[in-house]
């Protein structure tokens, strides 16, 4: 044995191979420094996630169960119901959709609202509201959504906004507070007294609030008025003896809070409440004008706190809309944007054209005859869907376009101004629980509006 070599024992093995390693370890580095892989330091590889890694653990598959609440929350199924929605209403342009909500049952349904306007709406209009219920469905294995119907219109109402003291109750709305003795100080009013406007057909009646409404803005004051109608006769149902009916209340026709907010308004009893109670101490004064000749710009710079004008016993002179006449006329214009239809008739409207969905036609016929059916064939297209409206309607009318047309009618729709009807009940509600009749001006203005949402419009006149 050469005594100059050193023994091959494990200590110099080790370190021939630590020395051999490290170089290795080096070269590798540098090859990887060129390539720029990755560089792990772990002593074992570690091998890439793979899908079936990313699967939730057992604790998470709970989710996935299909008996178990839908997150309608989840922003997957947000963006998939829309996507739903506006692939299955082409003709309908969405303006604005709500946050799903669970429906029932909350294992496989979410409802969702929306807002849009149809290819037939004015663009001018506002967006109406819809709250539909989807079907829902997962996958037990990847949690995947998908939709598997929608339902029809109003059909999701747990996605309804409340609408404020909207209730099923039959309790009458709360009157509003009194006012304070210098609160009713501070403000000017003008009042309409007497006139032959009671018990006339709505238009008549119409015609006379705008005056007044017109005048009232005119002179920058506070509207006197009596929130309740009397309507003509010609409204009132078979059976009831064709008197007119008194008791009626202005809010079942028009959108009362849009008339507040074009031209401030207080009840007419609550009005003569407070001046009981402040008026009459001498402290506030009233003027008052019994010519309904007399032009506001003879009075508009008085500083009394009421104005009253007094109308007389004889008609005609004593129509309310006799002071927007002569001179009167080149500064008192009637204000018809103040006048809305009542909600409650424009949701049942709504649902009209709802089911008929937004592709129809429409016909109004005032008139009668033999040729009528003629008549309002040559003005519509065969094949279509159409809505006929008007006086003329009955029932043999009906039928006999059937030949041609898909017809609709008012009478068809009976069940959204029955007993259980949402109307009815906000209607009773109004009316301090009281039935309320769907009487006949309301059915001209149902009918009406149906009417002007048809995209072909047609009109047979006598």
């Amino acid at each position: 044995m050469d005594p100059s070599r050193p023994p091959l024992g494990r200590g110099s093995f080790l370190s021939s191979s630590v020395h051999a390693g490290t170089a290795l370890l080096l070269l590798l580095v540098l090859l990887a420094t060129l390539l720029r892989l990755p560089i792990s330091i772990s002593p074992r590889a570690t091998a890439p996630a793979t899908l079936a890694d990313q699967r939730p653990q057992e604790p998470q598959q709970q989710a996935c169960d299909p008996a178990s609440p839908l997150d309608c929350a989840d922003p997957r199924l947000f963006h998939l119901m829309m996507r739903r929605a506006i692939d299955a209403f082409p003709a309908v342009h969405f303006a604005r959709f709500g946050r799903p909500v669970p429906g029932d049952p909350s294992s496989s349904s979410c409802d969702m609202a929306w807002r849009a306007r149809s290819d037939s709406d004015d663009p001018s209009k506002a967006t109406t509201k819809d709250y539909r219920r989807f079907a829902v469905a997962r996958d037990p294995r990847t949690c995947a959504y998908s939709v598997l119907s929608i339902g029809e219109y109003h059909s999701g109402p747990n996605a309804r906004k409340p609408r404020r003291a909207a209730t099923n109750a039959t309790i009458a709305p709360p009157p509003p507070p009194a006012l304070s003795r210098s609160q009713f100080a501070r403000g000017s009013y003008l009042a309409y007294l007497g006139g032959g406007d009671r018990c006339k057909p709505m238009p008549h009646y119409l015609r006379s609030l705008l005056c007044a409404l017109a005048e009232t803005r005119y002179l920058n004051r506070t509207l006197v008025l009596d929130l309740t109608l009397c309507l003509a006769a010609s409204y009132a149902a078979a059976g009831t003896g064709g008197m007119p009916e008194e008791g009626k209340r202005l809010a079942f026709y028009v959108d009362v809070d849009h008339l507040n907010s074009q031209v401030p308004i207080i009840e007419e009893s609550q009005f003569w409440a407070d001046w009981d109670r402040w008026g009459l101490q001498g402290q506030l004064r009233a003027r008052l004008v019994e010519d309904t000749r007399v032009p506001p710009v003879k009075f508009s710079k008085v500083r009394d706190t009421l104005i009253v004008r007094k109308f007389g016993d004889v008609e005609p002179g004593n129509y309310w809309y006799n002071v927007c006449e002569g001179e009167a006329k080149g500064v008192l214009r009637p204000m018809r944007r103040a006048i809305r239809w009542a909600p409650s008739l424009m949701h049942i409207v709504d649902d009209i054209v709802t089911r008929m969905q937004p592709d129809f036609d429409s016909v109004h016929i005032d008139s009668n005859g033999d040729d009528l059916r003629r008549r309002v064939e040559e003005g519509l297209d065969a094949g279509r869907q159409v809505y006929v409206a008007g006086e003329g309607v009955n029932s043999a009318l009906v039928e006999a376009l059937k030949a041609k047309l898909t017809v609709h009618h008012l009478g068809e729709f009976e069940d959204l101004w029955g007993t259980d009807s949402k109307w009815f009940l906000e209607m009773r509600r109004l009316n301090g629980g009281v039935p309320v009749e769907f009487d006949g001006y309301m059915r001209e203005v149902v009918d009406r509006e149906v009417f002007l949402r048809g995209k072909k419009k047609a009109e047979v006149l006598r």
